[in-house]
């Protein structure tokens, strides 16, 4: 039998029982010549108690048991338990029942106790966690019981129980002890039964700590004798409260600026003078810093020096002498000659000239600020400056304010200025007209009798250039009304109330205006200015500029479609490669199948890393700098390469696809991989502008020496307005869905490939919803009977051991590779940055460098350009593998010192080929 497994815990309270019993047993027994027999469980009673509720009620009944049985044997005479009286046993009665009482009393005190002690752990735990903080302060002996957070916050030791509530308030801050003390009385006068208030106490770390006090108050008659509560820390709630009243202090004070500025723009188009509007401007930036001075200046370009326009809070005097003194030329200088805001704190310290600081102690202000009127055009017109009674730094709000109130006044110093140059050239304008090229005309309103309101104008001059460019003879329009010559709509259009309002706010107004004259829509730009009650109107024919711009916004929105789904469709050669990936690596893949694989994961990273090197240089494509890899090749294999391209999005659209080949291999001198891309595309589009389960054909015929490629569907169609732009660039075909049509780069980069072939492609549809049909036309070239592509089915030329350095931050591509190389019997050596290459060089001599050019520490070039340096009778070839593959790349590369620059991803063929053929040191000299 296994032994039973041995609780501690019971051990423990049995031996506590034995302990508690023989206890008394012992104590009975000795005193039992003083007490006699009369009372045997004297001692035992108590003991029953503490034992259950020290180890529970077990224990309580097995002392009294064993007071039974100690009584029974050797306390009650005779002595023997078969020889008892009835006494004797009514007495046994009676304590036996005394003791199972008195063991259940005792265990339930066990219990409460254990209760109560892991009620309290429990509140301790959650005044840690939580930050509330216990206290009971009794007001009889000035002592109070703090938890332990609360007792860690006061900086008290409370371990041993209740402390002084002296200790604790000597740990307050002085005027916080005071303020609590104050407020216990006042509440003890009010005979409160409780408050709640916040209270600051310093923590050791030296920060101030907010707590939340809610306080019970204990009375026993008129005396309060307790006070009872919580703590809980709200020191981040505080924190929270100031930050939302310093923000929404600021943001008051923003919206009453705005108010007011509002304001002020509404009272300076009611102004109609520039000093008036100046002098508003000045004093509202003055009212914003609670100043009361202020000056604006303005610069005058043919004198060179500024000179005061307005004023406020100076008297005549104090203007005249700070045009006297040099203090004009001061802060006001500085802004415009550094075409920034000056600012002097504290007149009274620093450099400053000594007339301002004398006029400043007499007129009472210690500091300003200057900010510079800055016209559209760049120039400085001026300054405005406030002065300020005291030393001032501005803040941020008034540096804001201060820019929107030069603004403000830059652009009615402009206006002014323009129309006091427009007025002045009133007088010399009509000499000019007639044999102006500007068109022009003046336009007198016509109102109606009984209101004066304006409903139409009247021809009142037209010069020939305006004739000419409205396409009429002059005297088509000699008193007659706008109306006659112009649309029915006229007195509706927008060019109608832009005349009015010249009219009635005598202001001038520029806006563009469209108009339509037998079937020719023209755009003009005007600039209709007051003349007398009259309108004048320059204007002059903007159509071509508007259709250019229409042009920009249309190729802007097709550059941005290309580039938002440009790393989509960059995904699309990564099907078949994901596809034959997964066929190598299942278990029942045969041999030729992972062979089929791992050509077709060959073929599409191929393609797709010159597809990669086309988007990366569009410019090549649109300039026709395309170059071609031409080669005799046959039809049916770059048809075949094109289905396996665009198969994945066809299957995926469910299409049924039909292929029409000519029965006899056709031979063509062209470049596969356009020609494959070329029909890909094609195949491309129609899957996508084709609604799922449709009908894609592709047809392949021999035309004379022409071949003939055609993709037909049964699409969406092309609406015929949208015809002419198919091939164009970021072009994007919609249909009624809205679908988005791919990069806008495929059919314009399909056109520029047949072109490059010197071949055609159109495009035909009947409409929306009728499918389309692309046709392309390839000349065959010279092609041989039977041609065997260059380079196939050869193998690179085995190269003889080589030592290699390979270096590239890109521990993937470095020690794939590496492995590649190591297969080919080559002695590898890697590194993983520049310094790395360098020293490995060092170590090894390689005879070969394969190095990144983008590496951290040391770039390629670097390496490059100091392995030649290092040169001594050992010179490596050096090969670049980058991803920079632009000719400004291979440019830099080869000045630094590489003889070779391969662009990624690298077909290993070439470089194995390349390896062989290298010329390294002891063989022959660098190339």
């Amino acid at each position: 039998m296994r032994p039973l497994p041995l609780d501690p815990d019971r051990l423990r309270r049995w031996a506590t029982a034995v302990a508690f019993a023989a206890f008394a047993v012992a104590v009975q027994w000795s005193v039992r010549p003083w007490v006699g027999t009369k009372i045997p469980f004297l001692f035992f009673l108590p003991v029953i108690v503490a034992a259950s509720a020290r180890a529970g009620r077990g224990a309580g009944l097995f002392v009294t048991g064993a007071g039974f049985v100690s009584a029974w044997l050797w306390l009650l005479p005779p002595r023997h338990w078969w020889v008892a009286g009835p006494v004797d046993n009514l007495s046994m009665l009676i304590y036996t029942i005394l003791g199972v009482l008195l063991a259940t009393v005792g265990a339930r005190l066990r219990v409460t106790s254990a209760r109560a002690s892991a009620a309290e752990q429990r509140l301790v735990l959650a005044g840690e966690d939580t930050g509330i903080g216990i206290f009971d302060l009794d007001l009889v002996t000035r002592t109070v019981y703090l938890s332990p957070a609360l007792a860690l916050l006061c900086r008290v030791d409370a371990r041993d129980g209740a402390v002084p509530v002296d200790e604790v308030m000597a740990n307050m801050p002085v005027d916080a002890a005071i303020e609590a003390r104050a407020v216990l009385a006042r509440k003890l006068r009010e005979r409160a039964s409780g408050y709640e208030r916040e209270v600051r106490l310093s923590v050791p770390d030296g920060r101030d700590r907010w707590l939340m006090l809610r306080v019970h108050i204990v009375w026993s008659g008129a005396r309060a004798v307790r006070m009872r509560g919580a703590c809980i820390d709200i020191t981040e709630r505080r924190a929270v409260d100031d930050l939302l009243g310093r923000t929404q202090a600021e943001l008051g004070q923003q919206v009453a600026d705005l108010h007011r500025l509002h304001e002020l723009s509404s009272r300076l188009l009611d102004t109609r003078t520039l000093v008036e509007q100046l002098q508003m401007i000045l004093v509202a930036l003055a009212d914003f810093h609670g100043a009361r001075r202020g000056l604006l200046t303005l610069f005058d370009t043919g004198s060179g020096t500024l000179g005061i326009a307005t004023s406020t809070g100076f008297t005549p005097d104090a203007v005249a002498r700070l045009m006297q003194t040099s203090g004009i030329d001061g802060a006001c200088a500085i802004a415009c000659a550094n075409r920034e805001r000056t600012v002097i704190e504290d007149i009274e310290v620093g450099e400053v000239d000594p007339g301002l600081r004398a006029l400043a102690s007499e007129e009472g202000f210690r500091a300003v600020h200057a900010t510079p009127l800055v016209g559209q055009g760049g120039e400085v017109i001026g300054a405005i400056s406030i002065h300020l009674d005291r030393p001032h730094a501005p803040t941020e709000r008034e540096r804001t304010l201060a820019d929107i109130c030069a603004r403000k006044a830059a652009t009615f110093i402009e206006r002014a200025r323009a129309q006091a140059a427009y007025q002045e050239s009133q007088g010399r304008f009509q000499a000019v007209l007639d044999a102006s090229a500007v068109p022009f005309v003046v336009l007198s309103p016509i109102r109606e009798d009984a209101s004066g309101a304006i409903v139409d104008f009247e021809w009142s001059y037209v010069n020939n250039a305006a004739a000419k460019a409205l396409r009429r003879p002059a005297e088509a329009f000699e008193g007659r009304r706008v109306q006659d010559v112009l649309p029915a709509r006229w007195a509706s259009s927008d060019s109608f109330a832009q005349y009015v309002a010249v009219v009635e706010t005598e202001a001038t107004r520029e806006f563009e205006v469209l108009v339509h004259h037998e079937g020719i829509e023209q755009w003009f730009r005007c600039v209709a200015s007051p003349l007398r009650g009259s309108v004048a109107v320059w204007f002059n024919d903007v159509t071509m500029r508007k259709n250019a711009e229409q042009s920009l916004h249309e190729a802007d929105r097709r550059k941005d479609e290309f580039l938002a789904t440009l790393a989509h469709e960059l995904r699309n050669p990564l099907a078949p490669i994901r596809q034959a990936s997964a066929i190598s690596r299942l278990p029942q893949a045969t041999e030729a199948q992972k062979r089929w694989s791992h050509e077709v994961i060959e073929r599409q990273v191929r393609h797709m890393a010159l597809l990669l090197d086309d988007l990366l240089d569009v410019s090549r494509i649109t300039r026709g700098r395309l170059a071609l890899r031409r080669g005799t090749n046959t039809l049916h294999e770059m048809i075949e390469a094109a289905v396996e391209t665009a198969r994945p999005l066809i299957d995926s659209r469910q299409h049924e696809l039909e292929i029409v080949l000519p029965q006899a291999a056709i031979l063509m001198q062209a470049d596969p991989l356009r020609v494959s891309q070329i029909v890909a595309n094609l195949l491309t589009n129609a899957a996508k502008y084709t609604d799922s389960r449709g009908r894609i054909r592709l047809l392949a015929a021999l035309d004379a020496d022409d071949v003939v490629i055609e993709v037909s569907d049964n699409g969406i169609g092309i609406a015929p307005d949208s015809l002419p732009a198919v091939f164009d660039m970021f072009t994007q075909l919609r249909g009624s869905d809205d679908r988005a049509g791919g990069l806008g780069i495929g059919l314009a980069l399909t056109k520029g490939l047949v072109e490059l072939h010197g071949g055609s492609i159109i495009v035909r549809s009947e409409g929306p919803g009728r499918g389309s049909v692309f046709t392309v036309r390839l000349p065959r070239g010279d092609t041989p009977d039977r041609v065997a592509a260059p380079g196939d089915g050869v193998e690179p030329r085995a190269a003889s051991a080589r030592r290699i350095l390979v270096a590239d931050d890109n521990r993937d591509a470095a020690e794939s590779l590496a492995a590649l190389l190591e297969l080919e019997g080559h002695e590898v050596t890697l590194a993983y940055d520049g310094a790395e290459a360098l020293d490995a060089y060092a170590r090894v001599h390689p005879q070969i460098c394969l190095l990144d050019i983008g590496m951290p520490h040391r770039t390629g070039n670097e390496v490059a350009s100091e392995i030649r340096a290092r040169e001594d009778g050992h010179a490596p070839t050096l090969v670049a593998i980058t991803g920079w593959g632009q000719d400004a790349d291979r440019s830099q590369a080869l000045a630094a010192g590489f003889d070779h620059h391969l662009t990624k991803p690298v077909d290993p063929t070439q470089l194995l080929r390349l390896i062989g053929e290298a010329r390294v040191s002891g063989e022959l000299a660098r190339a």
